[in-house]
């Protein structure tokens, strides 16, 4: 069971990238609107700080699920795992809402509004995501191979999404992570 901790937190904290077609996003609540950012800077230090560092601990979960470790830890109803899947597809569920909360970049700049309108295009998939992988845990948890069955394809359903959203998430982050503006707000350009 520590060991079923320690790796799903290792996992959670690595860096990574990564439905059916209803989104629940009105149930999930905004943060405080921001204040229109002034600065090209100002809006880069808020996308790095509200909205990428946070998802990236969601994404590290979405990118393992199918890890077969994480699997077994699914099948056995680990309670940590079950829980650290609930709170991490909770908060991408709110990827929307985060770029809501941050709002579109300042000014004209043609790669600051590229980068919004990719990250807006990744939540809208992502949000699906996690709302199938949240769904689909319990039937994965259940112990019956027909309702493991049954979740099994809610997940292959949502392969599209999944694949959409990781391919727009990284050309964002391409594009942002050779921006001074966002390698000062702490964005590292990949190796």
């Amino acid at each position: 069971m520590k060991r079923a901790l320690l790796l799903l937190l290792c996992l959670s904290f690595a860096v990574a990238g990564c439905g059916s077609s209803k989104k629940e996003t009105s149930s999930v609540p905004i943060g405080p609107v921001l204040p229109a950012a002034q600065t090209p800077a100002e809006w880069a230090d808020r996308v790095v700080n509200i909205f990428l560092r946070p998802i990236n601990t969601d994404l590290n979960v979405v990118t393992n699920f199918n890890n077969p470790q994480i699997r077994l830890f699914i099948a056995s109803q680990n309670p940590t795992t079950l829980r650290i899947i609930k709170k991490r597809m909770s908060d991408l569920k709110r990827c929307s809402n985060k770029l809501v909360q941050i709002g579109p970049p300042p000014g004209d700049n043609a790669k600051l509004k590229r980068i919004d309108e990719d990250f807006h295009k990744a939540c809208d998939d992502y949000e699906v995501v996690a709302d199938t992988l949240q769904r689909a845990t319990p039937f994965l948890a259940s112990g019956r191979t027909d309702v493991m069955a049954e979740g099994e394809k809610m997940i292959r359903d949502v392969k599209d999404e999944s694949g959409r959203a990781a391919n727009t998430f990284a050309d964002a982050i391409r594009t942002a992570q050779n921006m001074p503006v966002f390698q000062r707000a702490g964005l590292k350009p990949s190796v």
